[in-house]
């Protein structure tokens, strides 16, 4: 019998084997590919429409790619006053991690050649700032944005056919990746760099051992470190991932297997010992370490907290109030568990626990102006395509909340993705009412911050759904499924609209900003203030999904591709497998 996911029969069970090729009678599949994969590009359309405003942490990424094309690394003479800097020996230091400036350095010089700095002071998106940021944002953001909902794609597609394209679309509209695709940050390059790492061990995994596949996962691994710190802890992760494989612990195996993955992470990491050395003349120092507040613990971060994991999950910027599709991730993840792969599930919650527990321990959990806790971003692909699994097993409440989180991620990066106080997120629908958007390419040509300038975000993101709808196999929606969904949705509209200001969890958050230095926080009428923040939103975002759930119902329904037979597990009882 084949593994779960299309997999030979000599695969050992838990071991992914190669794409799962859908039945032979399946009509349409090719199609459905092909539907699949224009609706992952649309969304990569919508991410490169989108011109955000001016950040800190944008211009310090800018700053040093500025400085690096300048042949220095000292950011005293940057374009911007960005508070994300560090002081040492008499300079100003990017106090980024500069895997991202280095990555778009080549494609800045290669707009700054050009006309492009120019057109961007000329264009009338951002009167006043620079919109060099943006067009080096196609390259470190959207770019890496696309390629990740691309790597979800085709790793769901594993594991259940024809449900990895809605997987990718809900990922990159109804989660923290669609804002941060449009910004400047290093969360979604040093993300994607993980996630393509992880795919590759997969597909080493599935076959004989390939040291080289393993090299280039630890050449990624080791460059997204580069990029952002953190991912050190996906990389401890995927280590013990390599080691899960049957016979891996055999020394000669162990050896090259393990050696191919350390020495590559050793090559990747290269450029950030490269860039210490040449600003600090110390191959280990990082501008962090002359940060004051990252003084507390280590590096800012101190014993993991129940009540901030709760902000973190649960107040008005919530990881699962704003994006609760991520639920449905959570309990794919468990099917795949059930399912026998469990090398695989288990590396996704040893991933997601770890991200958890060193936010809820950061002095400040939600990294500052953010449309919910950014630093789990990296967690997101991981996540993200067991939500295939679950849309085919669990159809219902899956699209209720998947309409959900498409809903409020739009609303909140259309607007004014980088609030800085949980009651700030109130301003999402006061703009929204007022017909206030960030730039887009047609405000670049005159059309203003109005609905006249947001239709071509609109338009890209609004044609990914309906590829994603026509590129999923027909879900059947019986009463059970219809009812399931209807309930989810209830929960979901009164906790949203009531829980976080009722249980304090808001208060909490407001707190930790508070003891992260900012006094004002606690003072709701400097921030937008309001006592339920996500009143007006809920209800809306609600009624999306239920339109999701009512749309679905009412397509003509059509026979689902049978699901590949999965190879018999040790002491399990015997299966037929499906005939083809």
């Amino acid at each position: 019998m084949s593994a779960a996911g299309g997999g030979s029969p000599t695969h050992t069970a838990g071991t992914p084997g190669p794409p799962a090729t859908p039945h032979t009678g399946a009509a349409g599949a090719p199609r459905r590919r092909r539907t699949a994969l224009w609706a992952v590009l649309l969304v990569g359309l919508a991410f490169a429409s989108v011109i955000q405003n001016w950040s800190d942490n944008q211009s310090s990424h800018y700053d040093l790619i500025r400085a690096l094309d300048a042949g220095r690394t000292t950011i005293d003479a940057g374009p911007y006053r960005t508070k994300d800097k560090a002081y040492y020996k008499g300079h100003w230091y990017s106090a980024r991690a500069p895997g991202q400036a280095i990555n778009s350095l080549p494609f800045y010089e290669l707009n700054n050649a050009d006309y492009a700095p120019a057109n961007a002071r000329a264009s009338e998106a951002l009167r006043g700032e620079d919109e060099m940021i943006y067009f080096v944002g196609l390259w470190g953001s959207v770019l890496p944005g696309l390629a990740m909902l691309l790597l979800v794609w085709r790793v769901a597609e594993r594991f259940e056919p024809g449900y990895g394209g809605p997987a990718a679309v809900v990922l990159g509209l109804g989660t923290m990746v669609l804002p941060f695709s449009t910004l400047l940050f290093s969360h979604v390059f040093a993300a994607t760099l993980g996630f393509a790492a992880f795919a590759i061990m997969m597909r080493e995994r599935a076959g004989p051992p390939r040291p080289p596949l393993l090299a280039a996962a630890g050449v990624l691994m080791g460059y997204a470190i580069a990029s952002e710190y953190p991912l050190a802890l996906v990389a401890g992760v995927l280590g013990l991932y390599l080691l899960s494989r049957p016979g891996a612990l055999a020394p000669r195996t162990l050896a090259t297997r393990a050696g191919a993955y350390v020495l590559g992470g050793l090559v990747g990491i290269v450029p950030l010992l490269l860039y210490n050395h040449a600003a600090f003349h110390s191959w280990t120092h990082l501008a962090y370490s002359n940060i004051p507040q990252q003084h507390q613990g280590f590096f800012g971060i101190s014993a993991p907290s129940l009540r901030v994991l709760a902000t973190l999950l649960f107040d008005s910027r919530g990881l699962l109030t704003l994006s609760p599709v991520l639920v449905m991730g959570a309990i794919g993840t468990a099917l795949l568990y059930k399912r026998g792969h469990r090398a695989e599930a288990l590396t996704i919650g040893g991933i997601c626990l770890l991200y958890l527990g060193y936010n809820s321990g950061y002095y400040l959990p939600f990294g500052g102006g953010a449309p919910g806790p950014r630093f789990l971003i990296t967690m997101l692909p991981f996540l993200a395509f067991p939500i295939a699994i679950s849309l085919r097993r669990f159809p219902g409440p899956t699209l209720a909340l998947a309409g959900v989180s498409i809903t409020t991620t739009v609303i909140a990066t259309i607007t004014h993705p980088l609030v800085g106080y949980e009651n700030e997120t109130v301003i999402w629908m006061r703009l929204l009412g007022k017909g206030s958007f960030q730039p887009t390419i047609a405000s670049a040509v005159g059309l203003g911050r109005s609905w006249a300038a947001i239709w071509p975000f609109l338009l890209a993101a609004a044609a990914a759904v309906l590829m994603a709808v026509r590129a999923t196999p027909r879900l059947r929606l019986p009463g059970l499924e219809l009812g399931t969904g209807l309930l989810v949705l209830a929960a979901w509209v009164l906790f949203a609209a009531l829980a976080p200001t009722l249980l304090g969890i808001d208060h909490q958050g407001l707190q930790s900003i508070v003891k992260a230095g900012d006094h004002t926080a606690l003072n709701l009428t400097l921030h937008e203030g309001t006592r339920y923040p996500l009143r007006t939103l809920a209800p809306i975002a609600a009624a999306c999904g239920f339109l999701a759930l009512g749309a679905m119902a009412l397509l003509r329904s059509e026979p689902d591709p049978p699901r590949p037979p999965r190879e018999q597990e040790p002491g399990s009882a015997p299966r037929a497998a499906l005939s083809t």
